[in-house]
């Protein structure tokens, strides 16, 4: 009983199929019109297609922004520093260059250099002031020698010593006429590594109008107080640097490459010109003498002995290095005995290197013919000692006659910038 009634009866007899339909209840006419397709799939698929179009147009809005960002860390501060370093790897290897403009010089603005500044750091060149006469330019190894005449001397603000310095070629190091040594700072690869930017935040470039220079345009970037200008894009890619400059104007640097010709001439150039370092002085040491025994009366009749003091002092702040190396000194005696040249030993003339502020004692003999008791001269003899300090010993000197052969050598072997495409 219970199970009769718990099993599920089936009808007995199934209802007949409508009119139309197929006895499994399919629409016997649906070859001849398909309904449409169910509304919530068609929905999906528009869903779809829509959210297609949206992805489409936020990707080409993604790319739209990367080409115009201009913010920090964006592609446009990547395209710049990009193309600097490009130019730098190029400059990098440049045999020499050629510098013009304006550069500020002893508290004077508009001072213009003209110098070639080879790869390692030799140059050549002049530093004029507008009107003036020019100082002839000389550098090697981080070393700065200049010559000129007591009128551009004073151009350069030193008119007080003006006759002095233009005797004698004279070794100048940063802060008596320029801040820092030029020859370093333009050396090419000094000056690749400084468009590189390092100690400048991208937030602080920023990129200019293109301006015109000669027959060309270059584009200017500010980083801080510094534009660079980049000009002409060269073959391979990098674009040359036109030019330098700071802020207020007080400092212009045009830059132009060199032929392998223009570069052969500057080194046969500064071989000629390189003998000035061997008389230059340093303007930065003044040496006082005392004479110990000045014999302005009988002396022995034939022979003389005269001593002197000599000692150099560092004008410069002590702070620097050049304070406590020792100076070369160079000394000559001059003897006479009654108005007359007499001669002097080996000892009378010579080289001492002093430290400044330090002394050392020279002497000198003297001898001259006998004196008759008789005679009609006293034999009394009179003497001075002349010094100079030279800017470089001769050991120094000949290290860097090497070293500029050696240099030569290297800008010889390095290859010519790419031309403009």
């Amino acid at each position: 009983m219970t199970d009769d009634l718990a099993r599920p009866v089936p009808p007995e007899d199934p209802p007949s199929a409508a009119e139309g339909e197929d006895s499994e209840g399919r629409d016997q006419n649906a070859g001849d019109h398909l309904p449409p397709p169910p509304p919530r799939r068609r929905r999906r698929r528009a869903v779809l297609i829509g959210l297609g179009a949206l992805v489409v147009a936020v990707a080409l809005l993604l790319f739209i922004l990367r080409i115009t960002d201009t913010g920090p860390g964006g592609d446009r501060d990547s395209s710049v520093r990009d193309d600097l370093a490009r130019s730098a790897a190029m400059l990098r290897g440049a045999p020499a260059l050629h510098y013009t403009g304006t550069i500020r010089v002893k508290g004077h603005p508009d001072a213009r250099p003209d110098l070639v500044v080879s790869n390692p750091g030799d140059a050549l060149g002049t530093l004029t002031m507008p009107g003036s006469p020019s100082l002839d330019y000389v550098a090697i190894d981080g070393k700065s020698f200049v010559r000129g005449k007591p009128e551009a001397w004073r151009s350069f603000g030193m008119a007080e010593k003006s006759e002095v310095l233009a005797e004698h070629p004279s070794m100048v190091a940063p802060g008596v006429l320029f801040s820092q040594d030029l020859a370093a700072t333009l050396a090419p690869p000094a000056l690749a590594k400084t468009l590189l930017l390092e100690d400048v935040p991208d937030e602080k470039i920023t990129v200019g109008d293109p301006v015109p220079v000669g027959d060309h345009s270059c584009t200017p970037i500010h980083a801080d107080d510094l534009t660079i200008c980049l000009g002409q894009e060269l073959k391979g890619g990098a674009r040359f640097v036109d030019r330098v400059s700071f802020s207020g104007g007080s400092t212009v640097i045009n830059i132009e490459a060199m032929t392998r010709k223009a570069v052969n001439q500057f080194s046969g150039d500064f071989r000629s010109k390189f003998t000035m370092t061997h008389e230059a002085v340093n303007p930065q040491i003044s040496v006082t003498t005392q004479i110990l025994h000045d014999y302005e009366g009988k002396c022995a009749p034939t022979a003389c002995t005269f001593s002197a003091r000599v000692t150099p002092t560092f004008l410069g702040p002590t702070s620097a290095p050049e304070a406590s190396e020792a100076v070369q000194v160079n000394y000559l005696w001059v003897i006479d005995r009654d108005g007359v040249p007499v001669k002097v030993g080996p000892d009378c003339s010579g080289a001492v290197l002093i430290k400044p502020g330090k002394s050392t004692d020279l002497s000198c003999t003297a001898t001259g013919p006998s004196v008759p008791a008789d005679g009609p001269n006293s034999g009394e003899y009179h003497g001075e000692i002349h010094t100079s300090d030279l800017a470089l010993t001769q050991a120094e000197y000949e290290r860097l006659v090497r070293l500029a052969a050696d240099n030569s050598k290297k800008v010889a072997a390095l290859p010519d910038l790419p031309r403009p495409r």
